[in-house]
């Protein structure tokens, strides 16, 4: 089994609560105009943490939770260089943007693996709602609250 991780807003636990925040702003691997519903996650507990932390403009974010998310036995991903990552693609956030929201539209899959902007060698993972098997991720809620390390703050 699959497993990724997220940490969010722990008033949000529920499989149907994750995709809230697309809308709200522009991200790496979409356009929030674009009303298609996505929800990032990292591929491991790590690099989970430093995702989070690079958004956070340097205070540590209170009321979260850490989630791991299991995917379907069977779940349908694709990754983003099989779908024409550039090779320049940190250069270029419109690409990155235009990739992911095109798939994000074609509903081919459950999850689309794209690399860290943060660390190219890692991995995060993009989930489609609208796709099937989205309904038969399992939500678990690891830490709730989810501390921080505060060195990652000070």
């Amino acid at each position: 089994m699959t497993s990724v991780w997220r940490i969010g807003w722990n008033g949000a636990l529920k499989l149907n609560q994750l995709p809230g925040g697309s809308a709200l702003a522009n991200g790496r691997w979409h356009v929030a105009t674009s009303r298609l519903p996505i929800v990032y996650a990292a591929g491991t507990r790590a690099l989970c943490q430093l995702e989070k932390r690079v958004h956070c403009n340097g205070v540590a974010p209170a009321n979260m939770a850490l989630l791991r998310l299991e995917l379907p036995k069977g779940a349908v991903l694709q990754d983003a260089e099989a779908r024409g990552l550039a090779k320049a693609w940190r250069q270029d956030e419109a690409h990155t943007q235009a990739l992911g929201t095109a798939w994000a539209g074609s509903d081919d899959s459950l999850g689309l693996w794209v690399p860290s902007f943060v660390e190219p060698a890692e991995r995060n993972l993009v989930l489609n709602p609208r796709h099937p098997q989205y309904a038969a991720v399992k939500v678990v809620v690891e830490a709730n609250p989810f501390r921080f390390d505060p060195r990652l703050f000070s």
